[in-house]
């Protein structure tokens, strides 16, 4: 229940794309001419239909992911030994785009209050010194939920704006959004100058389950900051990744409504089944993704998780990776529940005592999960021998 994939069969329009493509049974180079308009095209419409932003297609690049698109960015704004503002816990992947690109992070801790997350302007600004040229923000907020407002958007805009902070814009949750909530693409600030000073990231791949298929896009109102990034990046597109991309954002959209609503729906039973049977877990409905974000710190006291460490690394072998308390509690839910999470100290500061469940499944499997949990800690299953 980690690795954020969905666990349903793709939309029938982008296997009968894939299929349909095919039988012409020749896998010669792509008319990129002609394929990459068509791409950017459909997705500047799926965002104006959907979000109200527009986005002139001519300045949206094609990537091999977000990944590869964001180590271009770093690459081009921040000087290797820079830092890098993260606001935490934050996707773990945005650790591993830094270390690749020999830059470092800069943790701003969101202020947690009766389960809800919320930006910490004070502590962001604070945070900036001459050795910071970057901000990956991350809307929806991978792995607390959080669906940024205008007015967040704004006033963290209007701080790296002042820096000369450069904003890169993970939005590739931005599909999912709970009830009653909404999605404020950063680019549809109505200040200019702040939408100026960034680049947004997007892909079909959480929207539509395409992760395999490699292909992402990023944009920006900024010629010169898309020029500028451009020079870093190249992308090794692949034809089968174009073609179910497209027919994703121009036929999939009723398919990701019913799986949207189905989600909310497994958010709302994950809520209501924690509150019942699992005391020592805290749950939070958020207001996107189709992550769920548990507060096991009651557990860590019961299993004695940093003394668990501690033993651990004291007793390890001298080429064995030392372990977190994290890990021990990801480890113990294994042993006793069969079931994995993702560990949360993995998302910088702030996530220590915490897991991160994947609910991009069945209801059955989720309410298999959920109940062995409850089993598992209902029990006095406190060793892992």
């Amino acid at each position: 229940m980690g690795i954020a994939d969905m666990d349903f069969k793709a939309a029938p329009v982008i296997t009968e794309a894939l299929q349909a493509r095919m039988k012409h049974e020749n896998w010669g180079y792509l008319d990129m001419g002609k394929a990459t308009p068509e791409l950017t095209g459909a997705v500047a419409a799926w965002n104006k239909k959907r979000y109200g932003v527009d986005i002139d297609p001519s300045t949206m690049v094609l990537s091999a992911g977000v990944h590869p698109a964001l180590i271009a960015a770093l690459l081009t704004f921040s000087p290797k030994g820079s830092k890098v503002l993260l606001q935490t816990p934050t996707y773990n992947g945005f650790y591993s785009d830094l270390r690749f690109t020999q830059t470092q992070p800069e943790d701003v801790p969101l202020k947690l209050a009766n389960g809800k997350y919320s930006m910490d302007f004070d502590e962001f600004e604070r945070r900036i010194s001459i050795d910071t040229h970057s901000f990956i923000l991350c809307n929806p907020q991978n792995p607390t939920g959080n669906c940024w407002s205008a007015d967040d958007l704004t006033r963290i805009g209007e701080i790296c704006l002042k820096h000369r902070v450069v904003v890169l814009a993970d939005e590739i949750h931005c599909d999912w959004v709970t009830k009653g909530q909404k999605y404020t693409p950063f680019a549809s600030l109505p200040n200019k100058a702040i939408v100026n000073n960034s680049l947004t990231f997007k892909a079909a791949s959480k929207s539509f389950g395409l992760a395999a298929h490699k292909v992402a896009w990023f944009y920006s109102t900024n010629p010169e900051l898309l020029a500028r990034v451009k020079v870093n990046h190249r992308a090794d597109l692949n034809t089968m990744g174009l073609i179910a991309s497209q027919a994703a954002v121009t036929g999939g959209e009723d398919w990701l409504n019913q799986c949207v609503e189905y989600i909310d729906g497994n958010h709302d039973f994950v809520a209501k089944f924690v509150a019942a049977n699992l005391p020592m877990v805290k749950y939070s409905k958020p207001q996107g993704t189709y992550l769920a974000w548990l507060d096991v710190s009651a557990v860590a006291d019961k299993i004695n998780a940093k003394a668990l460490a501690a033993e651990h690394n004291r007793t390890k072998p001298a080429n064995a990776p030392t372990l977190t308390p994290e890990q021990m509690i990801e480890r113990y839910f294994v042993k006793h529940a069969k079931v994995h999470m993702n560990q949360g100290a993995s998302y910088g500061t702030g996530g220590a005592n915490h897991m991160r469940m994947n609910i991009a499944t069945s209801r059955k499997l989720v309410e298999l999960a959920l109940t062995n949990l409850a089993t598992a800690l209902k029990g006095n299953q406190t060793n892992f021998v």
